[in-house]
């Protein structure tokens, strides 16, 4: 029986979201054009941040309830030398300012190269329960020229590519999950942070199974989830597993760019692909990387699992059944290759 993913509708992830706010803070301190834009903003620095709120109050501005505005005000902040951080506080919200950003943040770096490559980063977050929460639009955002779409599933990963993304000039859709647990990290005084530049499209290989196994590609809370599965298998009555099973486990850490040509490279060990996505399998990332190995590496083996195509239910029992379980995860692992 797929019994579901089980998450804590109460989770907070504090690491991640700690890892990020260090990051602006770094990059605050060094460039003096970066400020952050949001609903609330500056009663979530309080909370989350407060070392930001103290050192550079003139560069935290609280702005309307209006998303498709403040998306818009941040590129016209670009226009003038300033590199916004929009702070878009459920990813459901992003539905509202798909104009501000696919039609317009979007396009400033191909209808205006000539002025200089403006740096805009949009964050957000992946919240539980629907049924106009918890939606995950990342598939949505990868699909539009212009944006890059970050979804990293570790603090140090939410450090350093947000570190990167503030250096690069574009736009990236910079995505929290807050779904992922704290107690796979060590303390935020452990975290060893530096300043680090993760390169945007470069995935990283998690775990190093055997030549001939199994390859699996996941992001965002599916890593989290699947890596603890490969640690914990056992013997449930159904399925006989071992601690630490000797699979691929690759993390994609961002939807756009992906290096395909690693992927490739990577698959050539095992010839099994078995994608594991939190959101929508029909029209998703996982499609997309299907799709392309297919088309571009002939002989591998592919399968995927995902979120059904329906609705998010309030319950947030019901909602965990939608995400992969990790008696999927075990069954897609070791069944009918």
């Amino acid at each position: 029986m797929i019994t579901g993913t089980k998450v804590n509708p109460f989770i907070r992830n504090h690491l991640i979201r700690d890892g990020i706010s260090r990051a602006i803070y770094e990059a605050m301190k060094e460039d003096s054009s970066i400020y952050l834009f949001g609903e609330g903003c500056e009663v979530k620095q309080k909370y989350d941040a407060p070392y930001i709120l103290e050192d550079f109050p003139e560069r935290i501005v609280t702005m309307p309830i209006s998303e498709d505005g403040n998306c818009n005000f941040a590129v016209g902040a670009s226009l003038v030398g300033i590199k916004p951080v929009v702070d878009i506080i459920s990813a459901d919200f992003l539905y509202r300012a798909m104009d501000s950003i696919c039609n317009t943040a979007a396009k400033q770096n191909f209808l205006r190269p000539s002025e200089g490559l403006k740096t805009i980063v949009i964050r957000s977050e992946f919240l539980t329960g629907g049924p106009s929460t918890g939606q995950r639009p990342e598939a949505l955002f990868a699909h539009i020229p212009g944006l890059r779409v970050v979804v990293p599933s570790t603090p140090h990963d939410a450090y350093g590519l947000m570190r990167t993304a503030l250096r690069s000039p574009g736009v990236t859709l910079f995505f929290e999950d807050r779904m992922i647990e704290d107690r796979d990290f060590p303390v935020a005084d452990d975290l060893k942070l530096t300043d680090e530049i993760i390169p945007l499209g470069q995935p990283l290989w998690r775990m190093k199974g055997m030549k001939g196994n199994v390859t699996i590609v996941t992001y965002g809370l599916m890593r989290q989830v699947t890596e603890r599965v490969l640690r914990n298998w056992k013997w449930d009555g159904d399925y006989y597993t071992e601690p630490n099973l000797a699979v691929d486990l690759i993390d994609l850490r961002t939807i756009y760019p992906i290096d395909f040509d690693w992927l490739k490279f990577m698959l050539g060990r095992t010839g099994k692909l078995l994608i594991i996505e939190p959101d929508i399998k029909f029209g998703g990332v996982g499609a997309e990387i299907v799709a392309t190995i297919a088309e571009e590496l002939s002989g591998v083996r592919v399968r995927r699992i995902g979120a059904p195509r329906t609705t998010i239910p309030a319950s947030q029992a019901l909602h965990d059944q939608m995400l992969p379980s990790e008696e999927a995860i075990i069954g897609a692992v070791t069944k009918g290759w």
